[in-house]
């Protein structure tokens, strides 16, 4: 494992595309998502400063991925993907960041620890 990709363990998700990227003569399907940091959002509102709210979750996105198939990580860019991921790929992506989400979400502290009782706390109240 590079120490890149050991910088994200436990903090990715792993799956693959129904339709996939065309790049380089292949669709590529397999991807791993990595965790969002603040910087993602902060990088692709200051890329497209002026652009659409789903070009910069795109960017993100395309920030976010580890790997995508075969493709080089230079090669992987917003265009690409722009042209190339179908919409029902995006919601695989946009999946994927909410499974990271739960998988990283802190156990509730309003969780009950353990079994609710079967038994009435009191019997009715008589006048």
């Amino acid at each position: 494992m590079s120490a890149q990709h050991k910088r994200w363990d436990g903090l990715t998700v792993t799956d693959s595309l129904k339709v996939g990227v065309f790049y380089a003569g292949t669709r590529h399907t397999a991807f791993t998502l990595r965790v969002p940091m603040a910087g993602d959002l902060i990088a692709a509102q200051e890329e497209y400063p002026n652009g659409p709210l789903q070009l910069v979750t795109l960017d993100v996105y395309r920030r976010q991925l580890l790997a995508l198939g075969d493709i080089p990580a230079e090669a992987l860019t917003t265009d690409l993907l722009r042209a190339e991921l179908a919409e029902t790929d995006l919601a695989l992506l946009a999946d994927a960041d909410v499974t990271l989400e739960k998988k990283l979400a802190l156990p509730s502290a309003a969780a009950p620890t353990g079994d609710a009782s079967s038994t009435p706390l009191s019997g009715p109240v008589t006048g």
